[in-house]
């Protein structure tokens, strides 16, 4: 987890050392006293083991490989904090490791619904850029609900809270459209008999909005 981390702060910098010359400058201020905003957001989610079981005695682990999240974000943002609200879906690949003699019928798929609240804070306001370049650091919480085509996982809802942060790019001269990047650690808890009582899950999305 630690090497997915830096990467992502690694193409955080990047991105920011990119943008800054040309956001620096743009003409006009973007700056209001509240922005409502809506993104389009698309990228990678990663996989991890679902469930361990038994099936007629024997061991049954339920694996969910990486996957691609497609979702919405709409929220509303001021110079230090904002909210927001998301819904996004993975689909993905499910491997079934599991003894011959447990007499197991095929399975492939998997998929995870996101629904949730996130809390923004832009620790430097609008102090980059002319308030164009607007690092964040987020807290939120939600629900994910995990579904396979193995009988086991099926429709199995975890509560998630997740940890992350990221940067957006207002652009143009009245700061639209909005590009970002985000970065999300989800933890889930369940007590559902479908999944284990705790799954931990990232997620590297890009975005692509507008302000209005």
């Amino acid at each position: 987890m630690k090497m997915k981390t830096s990467m992502a702060g690694l193409v955080l910098a990047g991105i920011a050392v990119t943008f800054s010359p040309v956001l620096g400058q743009m003409a006009g201020s973007p700056e209001r006293e509240t922005d409502w905003q809506a993104f389009f957001t698309a990228g990678f989610f990663d996989g991890g083991t679902l469930l361990n079981t038994r099936v007629d005695g024997e061991r049954v682990k339920v694996d969910m490989d990486e996957g691609w999240l497609i979702g919405v974000r709409v929220g509303a943002d001021q110079e230090y904090m904002g909210v927001e609200a998301s819904i996004a879906g993975v689909l993905s690949d499910m491997d079934l490791k599991a003894d011959p003699a447990a007499d197991l019928t095929k399975a492939n798929d998997a998929s995870v619904l996101l629904g949730g609240i996130n809390l923004l804070w832009f620790p430097v306001g609008n102090a980059l850029g002319d308030g164009r370049i607007r690092p964040f650091a987020t807290v939120g919480t939600g629900i994910g609900v995990f579904d396979t085509d193995f009988y086991k996982v099926e429709n199995e809802a975890a509560w998630d809270v997740n940890v992350g942060g990221g940067i957006k790019f207002l652009l143009g001269d009245q700061g639209n459209p909005v590009i970002r990047l985000d970065y999300r650690w989800h933890f889930f808890a369940s007590s559902s008999s479908g999944l284990n009582s705790d799954l931990y899950h990232q997620e590297l999305t890009l975005g692509l909005g507008f302000r209005f």
